[in-house]
């Protein structure tokens, strides 16, 4: 389950800023409390494309609109061109705002590309929304779309290699990440069909290396994420692992047997996660007594004429006619990066745009597997509780503007990839790019585009609830809000603050959210469709809270008093993790508490409430320190929403 919440930012309009020039790039530079600002004017229904480059300093960009609300948040690669691209939807004075990332300080510029009426002939849109990515000196992407069974566009952009100046076809290879979880499904479905499994078999019946927890965690469990493992990308990092690592297959076994609990009963939650489906990739090769590659060959690529698609199964292996990933580098320009390999299974199909229009046709013609096939691949987990997943096995299935949609993202450390497919109208839209700075959010409007008269209309935003005189919080009911918030039962901590006037929220590790008042006691964020209720108590004070999103989410107020550096002591020291072997050391610098691990950079760990810190590192999450009957600190229970309560016991 994530907790992230999906926001979109409302700021305040700047106060002075300067006028951008089509085409005429703009030099800056920043320090670590600036903010420089920038505006232009723009119509209803253009099209904008523009972008930051990051010349020494990473930035965070902000489009406004003309009353001041934010049209977007541009903040992917830490270096080399930070792209914005959007449709206004009013007319007038757009601003740009630019600041450093976590208090960074150098040099940039800003450039506005296109400015310009939006596409209304569709293939001529996606021209315009792949414009950051079809010059010839940087990465590309490559699309496919299928209307009615036919395919209408397979297409490349950009550059494959830079190294070689090789461009981006419909035959170039891409790696699609965890697009191809639903492929390890449909060889599970196959095997079933073969005899030579049940979904509904004990994964230690194929894998019998596995830990026994003492409950059956079945093959279905596994593909519906419901299975209590850890999730190993956020489990291994812990150690210092890195994305471009090569995946030890070895190593998952171990992660499973050194587990000393699930995380939650089997089947009775669903919580993403790629250990499964690696471990599931074993399951195919003892099963069919292939090995997982050459029976993906024989059973899936070969029969549906996929001849330029391949698994990816090892570090450094050359796969021809395929692309190269690329991250921004320091200084300017790109480097390539090699995505990790050996997570097959999870990840490592590689295919290409004129490929994957084959695998769509499966859905309609039922080549690979028949019908009952493709009923099992998309057939939704149901939970113990009763309640019905929007993911089946290895592919997310939901309905969208009136149209069922069978759907999938993937992400490596520079490709990332879009896959949708619409059944009642066989039609699919598929999409890649070799740099990680790519926005997946632009299939929505290739969707309306090329399959709009099949949609049903957008829901209209409702009006804007009017707070009646009287109603409107107070001063002293806003600086009651202010202050830390917690998620009872999961980890995730929101900051609200009162600035002018004006109530704002920030998440762990996001930015900051404007939320509007509905009462005294109610807000609303702006954009998405979140609000919180404050429960004020008789003496105006609040330390309860509710947030609406999905199923209501109770919230406590965290009251966390500076603490000494005498306090602080007692929580550093060096803390080992035994099931992955390793160690942190947590010291005290400049009154701060801060996390130190030979394979990463240090970080701060803030104090929350009681014995409850967050650490500034992704991975860890929210550190719960447990003390022994003395109330001496013996260690720390670690981690995120994919992998939960991991030990560092205290080394003496």
């Amino acid at each position: 389950m994530r907790y992230l919440l999906l926001l979109l930012l409302l700021v305040a309009a700047p106060v002075s800023a300067q006028t951008l020039t089509l085409g005429e790039a703009v030099p800056g530079s920043l320090t670590a409390e600036s903010k420089d600002t920038y505006t232009f004017e723009t119509s209803e229904d253009y099209y904008v494309y523009g972008y930051v480059d990051q010349i020494s300093v990473d930035v965070v960009v902000r489009i406004l609109d003309p009353e001041g609300e934010e049209v977007g948040e541009y903040d992917s690669p830490a270096r080399g061109p930070e792209p914005f691209q959007f449709s206004p939807e009013t007319s007038g004075t757009f601003t740009i705002e630019v600041t450093p990332f976590e208090g960074e300080e150098g040099d940039y510029s800003v450039l506005l590309v296109a400015n310009e009426p939006k596409a209304t002939e569709p293939t001529a849109l996606v021209d315009q929304l792949m414009q950051p990515f079809s010059s010839n000196d940087a990465p590309g992407a490559v699309i496919s779309v299928v209307r009615n069974g036919d395919v209408v566009l397979a297409k490349g952009f950009g550059m494959a290699n830079l190294t070689y100046g090789i461009p981006m076809t419909a035959e170039t290879g891409v790696s699609i990440a965890s697009v191809s979880k639903h492929f390890t499904g449909m060889a599970l479905v196959l095997l079933e069909q073969d005899g030579a499994l049940s979904l509904d078999d004990d994964v230690r019946d194929h894998l019998p290396d596995l830990k026994d927890f003492g409950t059956p965690i079945t093959l279905r469990m596994m593909l519906n994420h419901t299975t209590g493992y850890r999730e190993v990308l956020n489990f291994l990092p812990m150690a210092g692992w890195q994305f471009t690592d090569a995946m030890d297959r070895d190593l998952l076994t171990r992660i499973v047997q050194n587990q000393p609990q699930l995380q939650n009963d089997p089947g009775s939650e669903y919580n993403y996660n790629n250990t499964t489906f690696m471990l599931l990739a074993d399951v195919v090769e003892k099963a069919s007594e292939m090995e997982f590659g050459e029976f993906m060959q024989e059973r899936i690529f070969k029969p549906l004429g996929m001849t330029n698609s391949t698994i990816k199964t090892h570090q450094g292996q050359v796969i021809p006619g395929s692309g190269q990933g690329y991250v921004a580098a320091s200084g300017g320009g790109y480097r390539y990066v090699t995505d990790f390999a050996g997570a097959y299974g999870a990840s490592g199909v590689n295919t290409t745009a004129h490929d994957i229009v084959k695998w769509m046709g499966n859905f309609r013609d039922h080549t690979v597997g028949g019908p009952e096939a493709i009923d099992s691949l998309t057939e939704r987990g149901i939970l113990t509780s009763g309640d019905t997943t929007n993911y089946a096995l290895g592919l997310g299935v939901r309905e969208w503007r009136g149209q069922m949609l069978y759907t999938h993202t993937g992400g490596e450390t520079s490709f990332r990839t879009w896959f949708g497919y619409f059944p009642d109208i066989d039609s699919g839209l598929f999409f890649s790019s070799n740099h990680p700075s790519f926005s997946l959010g632009m299939w929505t409007d290739l969707a309306e585009a090329f399959f709009g008269e099949y949609l049903e209309a957008e829901e209209e935003e409702e009006e804007e609830t009017t707070v009646e005189a009287g109603s409107v919080p107070t001063a002293e009911q806003l600086e009651a809000i202010s202050g830390m918030w917690r998620f009872i039962g999961a980890p995730l901590m929101i900051e609200y603050t009162v600035e002018d006037g004006e109530l704002f929220a920030q998440a762990t590790n996001q930015p900051k959210f404007k939320v509007e008042p509905t009462s005294d006691s109610t807000f609303t964020f702006v954009g998405v469709p979140a609000s919180v209720t404050f429960h004020f108590e008789e003496d105006g004070t609040t330390t309860r809270a509710t947030h609406h999103q999905g199923p209501d989410s109770p919230m406590e107020k965290v009251v966390a008093p500076d603490m000494t550096e005498e306090e602080l002591a007692a929580f550093t020291g060096r803390f080992i993790n035994d099931e992955l072997e390793t160690i942190y050391t947590l010291t005290i610098e400049e009154g701060e508490l801060k996390g130190h691990h030979r394979r990463l950079d240090s970080f701060t760990v803030t104090h929350l409430v009681d014995d409850e810190f967050t650490a500034g590192a992704w991975f860890l999450g929210g550190l719960k320190f447990q003390r022994d009957p003395t109330g001496k600190v013996i260690g720390f229970l670690a981690g995120s929403g994919r992998t939960r309560d991991v030990w560092f016991r205290r080394m003496e």
